[in-house]
This record gives C-alpha cells, sequence and structure tokens, in this order.
C-alpha cells in the first residue's frame, strides 16, 4: 500500500531509538527549535537555500502560552532592546527561548544610505514564544513536495482543484490595522504590516491566538510609517515602503540577524504598493503622486519612472514584460518594459483597488471601489466581470496555480471564487473589514490583515 512520506517517519526504530540529527532549515534569525520533520523536505530546503548546517537535537513541535495582551501603539520594551540612537538602524538579538540554547545574535548596518551614515531607523523588537494549546496547522511534507520538484507540472498535483472548505488555525493580534500582509509556506511566517512597522510570526505550534511575535521591524523615524510589504516569491527577501521614508527597504530574510540589506532610494514619495520580477532582478513601487519606480536590485539604481495621475498607482502588477497600474482614476494602465512608449490605458467603472495577475493565463484580476471582479485580458481584447460584491473590494490575490481566488473587502468577509466562471465556492466572516490577503506557495494556506488582527486558515480540497 502506497504511503505518504511523512508516514516512514512515523515508524518506530527497529535498530536505535536515538534520533538521528536533522539539517536545519529555519531562518537562521530565528532562535526556536527546527519546524521540519522529514529528510525530504529538509534536502528540498538545502537546494533551495543552499545551506547545510547539523543540529545536535531531535526536531520537535513547540508548544506555547499567552501571558498577556500587546500594546497597540509603539513603545519601548524592556528586555532584549538596545536603546536606540537618532539615526540608529537597531536590530535586537531575539531572546532566548527557555527550550533552545541561549546566545544572541547582532543586527549590522550598512553605510551610506541615510544621514550620518545609517539606514531607516527600525529596530527589531523580541518577543517570548509562549501560547496555549491548540489544534495546529498541519505541516505534512506532502504539501511541499511537488512544486519544489524539477519534473513538475501543475496539472500533475492534486492541489489545483478547487478549495472545498477553509478552516481558521490562527490569529495573530497585531494590535493596529493590518494594512499588507504575507505567508511564506517555506519558511513557515507571517509578515504582517501596520503603520507602526512589520510584526513576524512564526506559524509552527499550537496557538489559537498569537500575540508576541518573533520579531517587531518598528519604523522609528520621525512622522513616519509604513503602507505596505512584499516577500519574494523565493521567500528570501522582504521590501517595505511608507511615507516619509529615504526610500524602499529590502530585508535579507537569509541573513544571520534580520537587517535591511540595501536601500532603494524615492525620497519625498509615499510608497502604496509593490511589485518584484526575480527573474530579472527588478523591484518595482507605486507612488500616492502617480508615479511607478523601477530599481535594479542588484545596484539599488533607479532603472526607469513611468509618470502617472495623482492617485493613479493605488495597485500594481508585474505580468511577462508588461507592469500593470491601477488607481483612484479608475483607468488601468499598462507598460511595456521593453520599450518607453505611452501605456495602453483601460476605463473601468469604479476606482480600482487591487490587482492580481494570473500566474498560469493571460489575465489581470481587477477589483473595484463599486464592488465589481474583472477579468482583464493581457495581450488586449474585452474584459469581462467575474463576479460582483455588495461592498468596496480592498484586496485580491490569485492561488499559486492560478485554479482560484481570495477576494476581501468592506463586507467583512473573505470569499473564494473559481476560475474561469468567477463562480463563488463559499465565504468566511471576518469580525470587521478585511483590507488584505496572501496565498502561500504551498497552495495551503490564506492569510487576511483585517482591523487590529490577522488570521490564518488552512484549506482543505
Amino acid at each position: 500500500m502506497a504511503m505518504r512520506s511523512s508516514d516512514w517517519f512515523q515508524q518506530p526504530s527497529r535498530v536505535d531509538d536515538t534520533p538521528a540529527p536533522l539539517l536545519d532549515p529555519q531562518p537562521c534569525w530565528y532562535s526556536e527549535p527546527l519546524f521540519w520533520q522529514d529528510v525530504l523536505t529538509v534536502q528540498l530546503w538545502q537546494m533551495f537555500a543552499g545551506t547545510y548546517r547539523g543540529v545536535d537535537q531531535p526536531s520537535h513541535r513547540l508548544t506555547e502560552q499567552v501571558p498577556g495582551l500587546e500594546s497597540q501603539e509603539p513603545e519601548p520594551h524592556s528586555s532584549g532592546v538596545e536603546p536606540c540612537t537618532k539615526d540608529a538602524l537597531v536590530l535586537s538579538p531575539l531572546e532566548p527561548s527557555h527550550r533552545s540554547p541561549a546566545g544572541s545574535q547582532e543586527g549590522s548596518t550598512r553605510p551610506g544610505m541615510a544621514e550620518g551614515g545609517m539606514l531607516p531607523r527600525v529596530a527589531q523588537v523580541p518577543a517570548r514564544r509562549d501560547c496555549h494549546f491548540m489544534k495546529p496547522i498541519d505541516w505534512d511534507p506532502e504539501d511541499f513536495k511537488d512544486a519544489w520538484r524539477p519534473d513538475f507540472l501543475p496539472w500533475h498535483s492534486r492541489k489545483l482543484v478547487t478549495p472545498y472548505r477553509m478552516e481558521r488555525k490562527r490569529t495573530l493580534k497585531h494590535g493596529e490595522p493590518v494594512l499588507s500582509i504575507a505567508v511564506s509556506s517555506f519558511m513557515r511566517h507571517a509578515f504582517t504590516c501596520g503603520r507602526g512597522g512589520v510584526k513576524v510570526w512564526c506559524l509552527v505550534g499550537q496557538v489559537v491566538e498569537d500575540r508576541l511575535p518573533v520579531s517587531h521591524l518598528r519604523v522609528q523615524t520621525h512622522r513616519a510609517y509604513l503602507r505596505t510589504c512584499l516577500v519574494s516569491s523565493d521567500s528570501t527577501t522582504m521590501l517595505t515602503g511608507g511615507h516619509n521614508l529615504a526610500g524602499v527597504s529590502v530585508w535579507d530574510l537569509m541573513a544571520s540577524s534580520l537587517h535591511v540589506r540595501d536601500e532603494l532610494p524615492c525620497a519625498a514619495l509615499t510608497c502604496q504598493a509593490l511589485a518584484a520580477k526575480l527573474e530579472d532582478k527588478l523591484a518595482f513601487a507605486g507612488f500616492t503622486d502617480g508615479t511607478i519606480r523601477i530599481w535594479d536590485l542588484r545596484n539599488q539604481h533607479v532603472v526607469r519612472d513611468l509618470p502617472g495621475p495623482t492617485n493613479g498607482a493605488k495597485s500594481i502588477a508585474v505580468k511577462g514584460q508588461n507592469i500593470w497600474m491601477g488607481g483612484l482614476d479608475a483607468c488601468l494602465r499598462c507598460w511595456d518594459l521593453r520599450n518607453a512608449g505611452e501605456p495602453q490605458e483601460y476605463q473601468f467603472e469604479s476606482q480600482i483597488i487591487s490587482l492580481s495577475p494570473s500566474p498560469q493565463e493571460d489575465w489581470v484580476l481587477v477589483g473595484t471601489a463599486n464592488g465589481q471582479q474583472w477579468l482583464q485580458p493581457t495581450r488586449g481584447g474585452q474584459k469581462y466581470m467575474v463576479g460582483c460584491k455588495d461592498s468596496t473590494i480592498l484586496g485580491l490575490k490569485f492561488s499559486p496555480f492560478g485554479q482560484w481566488w481570495v477576494s476581501v473587502g468592506m463586507d467583512n468577509l473573505v470569499s473564494i471564487y473559481s476560475m474561469p466562471t468567477g463562480s463563488m465556492v463559499f465565504q468566511v466572516p471576518e469580525t470587521s473589514s478585511v483590507m488584505c490577503c496572501d496565498v502561500s506557495s504551498n497552495n495551503r494556506l490564506i492569510v487576511t490583515g483585517s482591523r487590529d488582527h490577522a488570521s490564518v486558515y488552512q484549506i482543505t480540497y
């Protein structure tokens, strides 16, 4: 009888009961115990991250308890945080857990990025990992195997079918409105972005409400705030942008400690949307003045500025060799990155709030303020409506294989729609308006951001 790869490691050993040492695939900046439980997944991580480091202890799931609430306003923490100087980027070490060896990790800065030779002032605040039991997220390695096989073809996977249901597994108590959110199923972390900074959450363990993140990357610059974040598709880099900052920050998620690796200059501009094209080493940002700026990630140089109307760059998306922009002027614009010509324009009935490109087909999904959802052909042609909600759509995201998408907005609902007709599969209620969403690369998790918290859902097919 066929067995899942994880089942082999649940059989009792006939030779030696001593657990064999496993490699450590977790981010170096995360000090909790291992969260991988399968040799296949560890080997995949080696190919993915190019890292190899032995550990002495066997892997096991962590258990946690919640001691108290977290303040909604940024405030100094009494332990583990170095005092912030006026122009310093402070990256305090994560506080060692009582379940892991003690140790410290120091942050690093790069010169020449801001006044005084420092990067923008953002502090990494440590947090204890204590919470109470609940049924954990199912991290079966089979859910990760297919998408990383070199010979993988999308139609070979059972994960392409439309979701049957989804179950809320965890609530992340961010403490302020979650403006942008990202999830990495390979690293098993979620990233919630509010005005005060980005909080990093571990998704391993038995937790119903998580109030204490692994790290809190605070904005320290006076009168500055964040508006958006983006984790790259390979989970190695995070971009953050906002108001009154010197630039878009490029965070290194593979380093020994979370730190800003580079700064993409955009002084005096307010960033409200981010995108990336990793194969060409390009990063994109949309600003409130309507400009889209393109940087080369290899040298942080500005490649090109694409001008647009004020508030015209509310959302941006990269599809092939085109960059799409939608905004409050109800116009969808498309530039060809291979030339410097004028953009193609497509007029809509209402303001464009969110965009999501199809990963498999030639479509861009458009969400508008009047609740309509449209599929716009990327090669030209007539758009068509694929669903309508009762209120403003604030976020859209296609699944990794493009067979369905998630839609959130001011109707307090998380809605799942199937391709290509836009039939609604099911809806899950939230307690307030849902401002953003993301889908994990393994097609198994949906994360949403709301008024003061984020929700983590697991999908069943």
